[in-house]
Order: structure tokens, then sequence, then C-alpha cells
């Protein structure tokens, strides 16, 4: 299987490129909500492509996120439904197909929680794509901020006040110097440590 042909939502595979470009081999970049994998079996292949070595770690609360947006839809019903109320092994199942399960850890997890596994500073990029509500946005940004290197990356899908201004809200309240980049992407960039 390719991650092109599985289900969900996916426009920041240029990010993708530019982290493995930017950030020294051997960094740990983590997708939070990862759905059924297209976004995090592509960063495996681009990875993979690169020929460098970095931990990836993706992590979902494989319950979904209910009814969210201007919307209102519950986009990840029926995966959960067919999963029995998870889609984690759906999931999984597709980080094998792609080839990836072997280059991917997996943190089935709210958010908030598996940001706390995490060592102040010790991650290059974290890429927020979890639920998109202005509170959960608001916690996810104050979990992983912490989490993010000197120089590193936080940022986040769907910044679009249209269809989700609980996202947009939430990062401009948090982090104000966030920058739009990609396609509906968000992007802030932790200042580089003080010279001792």
């Amino acid at each position: 299987m390719h991650w092109s042909q599985i289900h969900g939502w996916f426009g920041w595979r240029d990010l993708q490129e530019e982290a493995v470009a930017t950030f020294a081999e051997g960094s740990t970049f983590v997708e939070v909500g990862s759905y059924l994998g297209r976004s995090l079996c592509s960063l495996a292949e681009v990875v993979q492509q690169s020929g460098r070595r970095f931990t990836v770690v993706g992590v979902d609360y494989c319950r979904g996120s209910g009814r969210e947006g201007t919307a209102d839809k519950d986009s990840h019903a029926a995966a959960v439904a067919d999963g029995g109320g998870t889609f984690a092994g759906q999931l999984h199942r597709n980080l094998i197909a792609c080839g990836a399960a072997d280059r991917v850890h997996l943190v089935v997890s709210p958010s908030p929680a598996a940001a706390a596994l995490f060592a102040d500073e010790s991650l290059a990029w974290v890429h927020l794509d979890a639920r998109h509500e202005y509170d959960s946005v608001l916690a996810d940004i104050d979990g992983w901020l912490p989490k993010v290197a000197p120089g590193g990356w936080l940022s986040g899908d769907d910044y679009d006040e249209q269809w989700w201004p609980g996202v947009v809200g939430a990062v401009r309240e948090r982090l104000p110097d966030a920058q739009e980049c990609s396609t509906r992407q968000w992007r802030w960039v932790k200042p580089p440590a003080p010279p001792r």
C-alpha cells in the first residue's frame, strides 16, 4: 500500500521534506493526530528516501474527535464504528501495509498525556492535527510547546478561519508570532537558547 491510498486529509508533505532537510540526523518528529496514518506513512517515506536517520512518533487517541468545526461534522465516526470504538487497529494495519511499522512508534493516548512522556526540549518537530476545537488546541499547544527543542518547530494543520476558527484563535492567543506556511498550516519556531 502507498500512503496516498489511505483515507484522510493531508497537505503538508512539503513541511515533512523541509524538516528532514533542516534538522540534524537523530532528531525526533512527533505527529499528534494521526487518524489512519496517511500523513504518518508519508513522513516515514520521506525519512526513508532521505537516507538519514530520524525517530518518527505518531500520537492519537484513536477514538475520534467527535463533531467539530463550522461544519459540525464527525469525520472519524465510521472508522471508530468499524473498529468497535477505536481505529487503532486500522492505523497499525496501514503502517504495516506501507512498510512503516518498524520505523514509526505509535502512542495511543490523549494528546496532553502523551506529551508528558517526552522530556522538555527533546523534540525537533511536533505537528498538531488532533481535535480542532479552541480548548483542545490550547491544551495541545500548552502540552507540547515545552517539549520542542530550541530552534525546533511546533506546527499544525487546518489554519483556516472559515472552517476551523478554534485552531486559528488558539494559535493566535498562545503563539502570536506563529506564521502561516504550506497549505493551511501554521508554524512557530522556538527561539534558540541564549548564549551562556
